[in-house]
Formats: C-alpha cells, sequence, structure tokens
C-alpha cells in the first residue's frame, strides 16, 4: 500500500502567520505579485480593517493568470513560478521568491476569492475560492478540494484578490507602516516609475502628501558611488547645482575605512552590481552663508525626512524592508556620525537608496522576507556602501578645513585693506568738504563712497571674527583639558619632590647601616630607578606648567634654531625614558619667525609626541629609534622661509593618507584625539606658511616639514622678508 505524507492545517500558521508576522509584509507580497505580472498599477482597498471582521482587496493591471498556472504557480506553496522565468514579458526581474509571503497574506482573513484575467486568454476570468475555516477544521490539508471556475468576461487583463473576514484589525501603527511600505516601494526619488501605487486608507492620504513632496531638489551634496561588476567602486560627490566637486576612483573610495586596524589595501567586493545615491540637506540654514538656504522650507524638509530618511535597498525595482525604515539604520549612519559628527550625515538629514539588480541571485532573502541573508555578497553590499559615505564625508571635511585653515589671517589682511582705503577716504576729504557735507551733489558722491569704505570695514571685521568663531568651537575643549592638566601637574610637584627626597633619605640611612659592597649589590639599581622615576614625574608635571606661561602667548620674534633646541629639551627625559635619540641638524641660525614661543613649541611638540608614539607601534622596525630635527632656510612663492623637518625612523605613516592626516579627528593611535596635526596645520597658515608630510623620509620612517616666513636679524634689528 502507497502512503504519502500529509499536512496538517496547524503548518500553514507556521509557515504563514509566524514567518511573517506583520499583516503589512504579507500584503506587500500580493504588492510583489502584481509588479512581476508587469502591472503598471495596482490598487489597496481597505473596508472596517482596523477591526476584525473587515475586508482587503488587492487588484492590478497585470498579465493576469491562466487556470493552469493559478494552480500550478499560485496554489503551489514553498515554489515560486518565477525561478524558471527570472523576466516578466515586458523584461521586468522578477522579485517573488517562496511563496511564503503570499501565503500569510491569504490567511490575513478567513476567505480568499482570487479573480484572474490572463493577456493570453482574452475574454475568460478564472476564480479560485478558498474557504479557510474549513481548511483550519480539517484533518490534513489535502482533504479540502479547491476549484477553479472560468467564465467569460469584457474585463481587461489583471488579478484582483479580495480577502475577508480579517482575523485580526490592523492596528494604527500597522497601517501607518503599509502605507510607508506602499508610497516608498519605488521610491520618494524625482524620476517616473512604471509602476505605482494607490491606497484608499486614510493614512495613506496623509502620508502621500508628505513623502510624494518635492523637496529632493533643496539637497546640500549628492554622493553617486558605483560598484561594477569586478568589484571595483567608484563615487563622485556634486555640490546643490550638480557640479562635480569631487571625483574618487576605487583605490581612493575602497581603503579601509576609519576605525579598522588593518592596511589601507583597496578591498575588492564580491557582492552583485550596484549604486549607491545620497542626497544630504542642510537643517541648519542659519549656519550657512549660502543664501539659496535662506529659502528653503526647512520645517518641511524636516518633516519630509522623517519619513523617507535613512537609506533604502532596491532589489530589481523594488524596495526591500526593513532596510530604511524608521529605525533601521542598517548601513550604521547614525553611529559613524556619532563617532566623527564631522560633515556627516544621518538618517535625520539624508536620504539615499542601493539599487542592485542582482542578476545571478547572489542576494538571498530571508524565509519571513524581512531582508537578506548576512552572505559575504550582502555584507560585501553593506561595505561598499559604507566605504562610498566615509569616503564623502572626508571629502567634505577636507574641503572645509581647506576654507577654514588660515581664514583668520586672511580676514585680517583685508581688514587691514579695507582700513587704508577707509583712511584714504577720510584724507581725501578736505576742512571744506567736512563742513558742507552733504549739501551738493559733489559732497553727497564723497559721502557715499565714505560710507561704502566704512561698510567694508564692518563687513570684513565681520568675516574676521567668523573665522575666529570656528577656530574658537575647535580649541575650547583643548583648553579645557589644558588647564586642568595645569592644575593636576602642579599639585603633583609637590609628591614628586617629595618622592625624591624621601628616596635620598633612605639611601643615606641604608649607606650608614650596611657595607657598601652590599648597598651596592643589593640597593643601588632600586634607588636609582626610583629617583629617575621621581625625577621623570617631575619633569612631566613641569612640562604643561612651561608650555602654559603666559609670556611664551606674547609676540616677538623667535629665532627658531634656538626655540628648536629648548624645545627638546623639555621632552627629554620621557624620550630617554624611552630610549630614543634627538639629533639636530641646525642650519638656519639668526633666522626668526615673527610669532609667540607657544606656537613653535605646539608645532615642534605635536610633532616630537608623534615620532616618539610611532616607536611604540607593533610595525616598528629594530634598532636604534631616532629622532631628527632639521631647520633649512629655503625660499618658496619669492618668499624667504625657514623648514623644520622632523624625521625618524619608525615605521612611517600608514593606514591613512597622507591628505588626511591634517583632518581633525584623524589618527593613528588607538585612543589618540586627532587634533595634534589639525592644530600644527592651523598654526602654520595662520603664519601663511606651508606644511607637508611623506610617508617616508630619509631615517626610514615618516617626515613632517614645516615652512614659516622669516626675518633675518642683524645686530638686533629686523629685517624685511615675513610677516610684521
Amino acid at each position: 500500500m502507497v502512503h504519502r505524507l500529509r499536512f496538517a492545517p496547524e503548518i500553514l500558521a507556521r509557515l504563514g502567520e509566524e514567518l511573517v508576522p506583520h499583516a503589512d509584509l504579507g500584503i506587500m507580497e500580493l504588492v510583489r505579485n502584481a509588479y512581476d505580472a508587469d502591472a503598471s498599477a495596482c490598487r489597496i482597498q481597505l473596508s472596517n480593517a482596523t477591526n476584525p471582521g473587515g475586508t482587503l482587496i488587492v487588484s492590478d493591471t497585470g498579465e493576469g493568470m491562466t487556470a493552469d498556472q493559478l494552480a500550478s504557480d499560485f496554489l503551489l506553496i514553498g515554489r515560486s513560478g518565477k525561478t524558471s522565468a527570472i523576466r516578466s514579458r515586458n523584461g521586468r526581474r522578477k522579485v517573488g521568491e517562496k511563496g511564503l509571503g503570499r501565503l500569510a497574506a491569504l490567511r490575513l482573513g478567513t476567505n480568499v476569492a482570487v479573480r484572474t484575467r490572463s493577456a493570453s486568454q482574452p475574454g475568460l476570468e478564472h476564480t479560485l475560492e478558498i474557504d479557510w475555516t474549513r481548511i483550519d477544521a480539517s484533518e490534513a490539508v489535502e482533504d479540502v478540494p479547491l476549484s477553479i471556475e472560468t467564465a467569460p468576461t469584457q474585463e481587461k487583463p489583471g488579478t484582483t484578490v479580495t480577502i475577508t473576514g480579517f482575523r485580526h484589525g490592523l492596528g494604527e501603527r500597522e497601517a501607518e507602516r503599509l502605507a510607508r511600505s506602499l508610497l516608498l516601494l519605488t521610491g520618494p526619488f524625482a524620476e517616473d516609475s512604471a509602476f505605482r501605487v494607490s491606497c484608499d486608507a486614510p493614512e495613506f492620504t496623509v502620508l502621500s502628501e508628505i513623502i510624494n513632496s518635492p523637496l529632493l531638489e533643496w539637497f546640500e551634496y549628492r554622493l553617486v558611488a558605483t560598484l561594477d561588476e569586478n568589484g571595483k567602486i567608484s563615487a563622485s560627490l556634486y555640490n546643490w547645482r550638480n557640479e562635480e566637486e569631487f571625483k574618487g576612483d576605487h583605490n581612493a573610495v575602497a581603503r579601509q575605512r576609519s576605525g579598522r586596524k588593518t592596511g589601507d589595501v583597496p578591498m575588492m567586493f564580491a557582492a552583485p552590481p550596484a549604486t549607491f545615491e545620497m542626497w544630504m540637506f542642510n537643517l541648519n540654514p542659519g549656519a550657512s552663508k549660502e543664501p539659496r538656504l535662506a529659502q528653503q522650507n526647512t520645517e518641511a524638509i524636516r518633516k519630509w525626512l522623517k519619513q523617507v530618511g535613512g537609506v533604502h535597498l532596491y532589489h530589481r525595482g523594488l524596495r526591500v524592508q526593513p532596510y530604511g525604515d524608521i529605525g533601521n539604520d542598517w548601513l550604521g549612519i547614525n553611529l559613524r556620525r556619532a563617532a566623527s559628527p564631522e560633515k556627516r550625515p544621518s538618517t535625520n538629514t539624508s536620504v539615499g537608496r542601493v539599487r542592485v539588480d542582482d542578476p545571478d541571485d547572489l542576494l538571498r532573502p530571508k524565509t519571513d522576507r524581512s531582508g537578506f541573508v548576512d552572505t559575504v555578497a550582502f555584507l560585501d553590499l553593506q561595505e561598499f556602501a559604507k566605504r562610498a559615505l566615509d569616503w564623502a564625508a572626508e571629502q567634505r571635511l577636507e574641503q572645509r578645513e581647506q576654507k577654514r585653515v588660515g581664514s583668520a589671517a586672511k580676514a585680517r589682511d583685508r581688514v587691514k585693506l579695507a582700513e587704508t582705503k577707509f583712511q584714504n577716504l577720510i584724507d581725501a576729504i578736505t576742512p571744506s568738504d567736512r563742513d558742507v557735507l552733504p549739501l551738493d551733489v559733489g559732497d553727497t558722491a564723497v559721502l557715499e563712497s565714505f560710507t561704502a569704505g566704512a561698510t567694508e570695514v564692518f563687513a570684513t571685521q565681520q568675516e574676521e571674527i567668523q573665522a575666529l568663531r570656528e577656530d574658537l568651537l575647535l580649541y575650547r575643549s583643548l583648553a579645557t583639558v589644558g588647564t586642568s592638566t595645569a592644575v593636576f601637574a602642579h599639585e603633583a610637584l609637590k609628591p614628586a619632590a617629595r618622592i625624591i627626597n624621601e628616596v635620598k633619605t633612605v639611601s643615606r640611612r641604608v649607606k650608614k647601616r650596611v657595607p657598601l659592597a652590599e648597598y651596592t649589590r643589593e640597593f643601588q639599581d632600586s634607588v636609582e630607578t626610583s629617583l629617575s622615576s621621581a625625577k621623570t614625574l617631575e619633569t612631566f608635571a613641569k612640562l604643561p606648567l612651561s608650555l602654559l606661561e603666559k609670556s611664551k602667548r606674547e609676540i616677538s620674534d623667535i629665532e627658531i634654531d634656538t626655540a628648536c633646541r629648548s624645545i627638546v629639551q623639555l621632552f627629554v627625559r620621557y624620550l630617554d625614558e624611552r630610549s630614543i635619540k634627538v639629533t639636530f641638524d641646525l642650519g638656519a641660525p639668526g633666522y626668526t619667525v615673527h610669532t609667540t614661543i607657544a606656537d613653535i613649541e605646539s608645532i615642534l611638540s605635536n610633532l616630537l609626541a608623534n615620532a616618539a608614539h610611532a616607536f611604540t607601534r607593533a610595525d616598528a622596525p629594530p634598532g636604534e629609534r631616532v629622532i631628527r630635527v632639521r631647520t633649512r632656510l629655503e625660499e618658496r612663492d619669492e618668499s624667504q622661509g625657514i623648514t623644520i623637518c622632523v624625521d625618524d625612523s619608525g615605521p612611517g605613516i600608514q593606514g591613512i593618507p597622507l591628505s588626511a592626516i591634517w583632518l581633525p579627528g584623524k589618527s593613528t593611535r588607538d585612543n589618540g584625539t586627532g587634533l595634534g596635526l589639525t592644530i600644527v596645520r592651523d598654526i602654520v597658515g595662520d603664519l601663511k606658511g606651508q606644511q607637508e608630510a611623506r610617508a617616508k623620509g630619509e631615517l626610514g620612517g615618516a617626515r613632517i616639514m614645516v615652512w614659516l616666513p622669516v626675518q633675518q636679524t642683524v645686530g638686533g634689528v629686523r629685517q624685511a622678508g615675513g610677516p610684521s
């Protein structure tokens, strides 16, 4: 006797409701079926659906099904007929998979009626009805026969699925989620879609007004990145005028993202070809000088982004949930922004999409239809988008820093020029002119010139104030750290001195009580080590106090060669403890920079600290640890200056592009602030100098060079040739 497997009705609940727990996901599967059927439109009708017993009607204008297709495909759960024909008749890449989502939708109610009219059989309509009450009451699913009725019709091809007797009502939250999913199915983007969905739910109407608002044009920056079939990526960053400001090839964009410890070798991606676009908005127009932003409706954009913000994933033309849903930050955009907020978007200030056709089926949907399984292909797709975002953030940050560096000095130059023009106008007005101003036409013209000059002075002063305010924000936190360190350093001097005195006292007493040979053998090394450590502690305590001396912030002519020796001396114990040797090659005696000793100390101390840290890295080469400080007189841009060059014998600059080391927050140290070289760059910019970094110098390690305009002192008199 032949026996066959039989299935209890309970299996349908496990395959349907439990695998696709949200009603809106099941309804979306019916919409996907409409898309696969080449429909141009799909309509959702809900009647009394907020309570049990309601009705759902999903109708489309697709190619419909024949009776055989209805029986062999629609009713065969767990296998999709779309796997044998990956494209629809009109060329759409089909998105359906296992048919489990459709089962969940059909079981939303107690009764289902499917009416379908195939384009290949015009004039016929096939109807299938399912009474879930009978099936649930049966011993096995196959005990309840289903029939397909065929009748003549005048209606056009398409399919209508009517589900009655809702088991559970659609709550307000579910209805809103459904409306949002339907509206975002093809995206809130500018181009027209060949597939549109409508819904008569009130939530759909409300959200439609928000989501379909034409606000995309108000973006500040737009990122476009592509991943080709060879696993290589490229990216471009456009401004609001759609002008390409930055372009990066695979070597630039695919490098290891910041925060990782591996090298900067570009990654090859195993994901299917994809395109990533992101539109970034400025929701703080008052902080921008761009007049266009004053015209935008910021509140409307904010409300719109609350619904559509984030990056959505579109697979074969349709959005895949939950990527980009509210609370689903699948690219970690907000986390990345929290860790490094400089010029990074958030899900509240941007909207984006990743589009992938996936011709080789590399992306595998989860059984519950809530996204894709974390295969290598999907993880690489994520990584592609993340690296494009990091690249864009670095370009914007570098652009911002280029504008900021030296802006205070430039503003001061403009103020001086405006003041000169203003003074010339005043000098041009004779005493008789001043008596009659502004009584006649000629004098009115003079007064207008006078007013214009005054306006220019005030405007340039405002520019200088703004530039200084931006610097203030960067350095305020450092000032807090500095003053706190000074307090602790001052207090640390007392115990350091006390330790030194106590160790010396103990040493004298021990010498009196034990033979010299025994003292030398048993105690001398420990005493000397303790004294050395205490003196190092004392030196470290004195260092911040020395750096913060008020006199060092007074502008004067600083002789660089002399300053280099004295600054290195401040670090001598720190360097000695680490067996680091500093050599000098000073070739600019008598030349000075008109600045403060604090500026030169900040430059050189940061360069020394970075060089010293390089020797602690795991990849530091063995052998002698050497730092060389060299100065040379050098002419650049027809100006005489002095170059301070710091070389080390460490491993060199690795894991970060040379252009990025000057940016705030960029550091090769695990716990570094990333502000040391930013401070160096800002000081150099204010002094109208130049800076340069090389991954490898003459000693084998990193080389950092700083060029500053100088004056030569002859007999104590400062000569021309540098800033005043």
